[in-house]
């Protein structure tokens, strides 16, 4: 095969990884990539620049790349082979990786203007690492930063906390100012959007003009833990025509909660209805592989002096598995462990476990009390555990109370005598309930997906609530 074919199978290849990895990363790292050849046996070899880019490609992006030669070679192909240019080496391309952020975040101080919050220089696309758990959500957050106001308007990203919901937005916002500096991007919570529409409530008439002309002038509003506006009505009504005003005249709204906009309780109908009219996408929490490649690139970029094995790196991932928050805690602690106390060695897996003993702690899966499980299911449904215990027959009282029955027979090992008696109710009356439940799981989704968030909120698989029950 003469080079002008084999190029013409690489940029086949190509195409294909750069819609699996994205823009951002294939140019980053596939791009500078250099086809050198296919041997007689198959083996096609491909030179980087250093040694942190052939690590990097080799533990990220080796198998995209070998799945896409193997579609564009067919059975020509056997494996890949990476190499070292001979004149280049380490540093330079670590200084590039580091010193590209610098020029990212600095419109950041105009993007200001004294509204909100300032964007974290380290939420940027080029920092989040994509897997099966946020793709998705990660396409979608990069479509908004392309086309603001025209691409999935509002975009609303759900999932539980610590797994990338605030990076993803933030980058949208760092994205939106890198094409245009001018744009005015306002990074909020709810908690903060509450404070000051209370405060300008306090000063009158002149007050509230202003809130308003300050929200309704950005190009980009990006809000976190939307879910806390549940019951606050007045302000519910200040952003429904905040909202209204802000879609109507092409501008990006951008929203994070700990659960979809059908399953807040006490949030407008007509709110609802507006969140749905654009995009909804989840993150989930991240699979091992995901986690590893998280950490490793976290160490690829933090120039350590002492390094720190892969076996320590895999350790830490298949441990951590709560949220990336976490991990990134754990490798934290371990890195500062290796800078400081080791003079010169690396830490050792004893080194490790002791670190991170109390996170380790936390992932093993604690028993759940009945009464646990009543007060969360409570919390989520916006009642109390007096209502689940009383004798109240309403619907918004009684589904709440099966879902607990439910919940409680499926996570905790509890008979049914004994998850009646907690509940205070008959062994039938929590058997009827489990059954309710199972059975309208099968035919609404809604009701289905609120059992998964309650099973995640205890610390649990939403799998384990489909296992059989002895």
């Amino acid at each position: 095969m003469n080079n002008t074919e084999l190029d013409g199978f690489w940029k086949l290849a190509c195409f294909e990884i750069k819609a699996k990895v994205g823009d951002d990363v294939f140019q980053r790292h596939i791009e500078p990539l250099k086809l050198l050849g296919l041997s007689d046996n198959g083996i096609v070899s491909i030179e980087t620049d250093n040694n942190f880019s052939k690590n990097f490609v080799s533990n990220n992006y080796l198998g995209i790349i070998e799945d896409a030669l193997h579609r564009a070679l067919g059975t020509q192909f056997s494996s890949v082979e990476l190499s070292v240019a001979v004149t280049q080496e380490i540093l330079p391309e670590v200084i590039i990786e580091e010193t590209a952020p610098q020029k990212v975040s600095t419109p950041q101080v105009i993007q200001s203007k004294e509204l909100g919050f300032p964007l974290n220089e380290n939420y940027c696309f080029k920092d989040f690492i994509v897997g099966p758990s946020n793709s998705f959500a990660a396409a979608a957050a990069r479509a908004v930063s392309e086309n603001p106001g025209c691409s999935y308007n509002p975009l609303f990203i759900y999932g539980d906390t610590g797994l990338g919901k605030t990076h993803l937005m933030q980058a949208i916002g760092h994205e939106a100012l890198k094409k245009n500096p001018n744009v005015v991007v306002c990074y909020t919570t709810t908690e903060a959007l509450l404070n000051d529409f209370v405060e300008s409530i306090q000063k009158g008439q002149a007050g509230s003009m202003s809130f308003r002309q300050r929200y309704r002038s950005v190009d980009i509003l990006l809000i976190d833990d939307i879910h806390f506006m549940a019951g606050k009505t007045a302000l519910q009504e200040e952003f429904f025509n905040m909202f209204n005003d802000l879609t109507a005249r092409k501008k990006q709204i951008v929203m994070t909660s700990d659960r979809p906009p059908q399953e807040i309780h006490s949030l407008e109908e007509r709110l609802v209805s507006r969140f749905q009219a654009g995009l909804i996408t989840s993150v989930e929490s991240p699979a091992f592989e995901t986690r590893l490649a998280i950490i490793r690139y976290k160490v690829s970029n933090s120039n350590l002096r002492v390094p720190i094995s892969d076996q320590i790196l895999q350790f830490i991932a298949e441990n951590v598995k709560s949220n990336v928050r976490q991990l990134e805690g754990a490798l934290k602690r371990v890195t500062i462990f290796a800078e400081s106390f080791t003079v010169g060695t690396e830490p050792t897996l004893d080194d490790v476990r002791n670190l991170i003993k109390d996170m380790l702690e936390e992932e093993i899966q604690p028993d759940l009390s009945f009464g646990h499980i009543q007060k969360v299911v409570a919390e989520f449904y916006n009642i109390t555990v007096a209502d689940i215990m009383s004798k109240e027959r309403s619907q918004n009282i009684a589904l709440p109370r099966q879902m607990a029955m439910f919940i409680c027979r499926k996570l905790t090992k509890g008979s049914l005598p004994e998850i009646s008696r907690s509940f205070d109710k008959t062994h039938a009356t929590v058997l009827h309930g489990c059954r309710t439940i199972m059975n309208r799981m099968e035919q609404d989704a809604i009701l289905k997906r609120q059992a998964e968030s309650i099973a995640q909120s205890l610390g649990r698989s939403p799998e384990e609530l489909y296992l059989a029950v002895d």
